[in-house]
């Protein structure tokens, strides 16, 4: 059964194959990168921000959408859907999302809910659940309110580098395959000059991952994340 923790790995593994059969344009890995960089921007200031279980979180980036963190996650898994060059694979991945993520977002809602009463009715009632809706420009000059570095965990920061070593990855796997795989000339090594730095960039950021990640803690399965 598909699950929160095992959907990402699901998506890389399907990106990895989809590049044996799909191919991708520069214009596509631009988008896919912007995609990236905003999905781990709004995972960092979450974290900043979360005060889990603690106080309702209701604003910075918590006045766009209730749940910025699977915001997050879905830009981040989009831009990875989006770089496996696979259009069929970017189409079913909302289905997928809201499947996985559907029971969740309704439990975690509902202890906000039976935890912050009335307040967190009318901040229900009020904020996007978790895409932004046409007036969240009004609240950009805030989004930053609440933010505190402190917050961010070393295991967050590892987090956010692996996910820009799996991009490398996927790029690397069709500049390679376009490269020939079964056709290595290492006569000619400057056409594999790319795929060794990719390749360098992909190994370079899991091993920083693995230094700056802490142990890992128990949380409690709710907040507004």
């Amino acid at each position: 059964m598909i699950t929160r923790s095992n959907l990402r790995n699901l998506i890389r593994l399907l990106c990895y194959l989809s590049v044996i059969i799909y191919d991708i344009s520069v214009t596509e890995i631009i988008i896919s990168f912007c995609l990236l960089t905003i999905g781990c921007f709004v995972h960092y200031l979450t974290k900043g921000q979360l005060i889990r279980n603690v106080v309702m979180c209701n604003n910075g980036i918590y006045g766009i959408v209730r749940h910025p963190y699977y915001m997050a996650n879905y830009i981040i898994d989009v831009s990875f859907c989006l770089l496996s060059g696979n259009p069929y694979l970017l189409l079913i991945y909302p289905f997928l999302f809201f499947w996985v993520y559907g029971s969740t977002l309704r439990k975690e809602e509902k202890f906000l809910v039976d935890t912050h009463n009335e307040p967190y009715i009318e901040y229900l009632l009020d904020v996007p659940q978790v895409f932004p809706d046409s007036y969240f420009a009004t609240y950009l000059k805030d989004i930053f309110s609440g933010f505190s570095k402190k917050r961010i965990s070393r295991n967050e920061v590892s987090r956010i580098l692996r996910f820009w070593s799996t991009s490398f990855f996927i790029v690397f796997l069709h500049n390679f395959k376009g490269n020939g795989i079964l056709k290595l000339n290492f006569s000619d090594l400057n056409s594999y000059r790319v795929p060794a730095v990719l390749i360098f960039l992909v190994i370079l950021l899991y091993v920083i991952s693995i230094f700056v990640r802490g142990e890992r803690k128990k949380v409690s399965p709710a907040g507004n994340l």
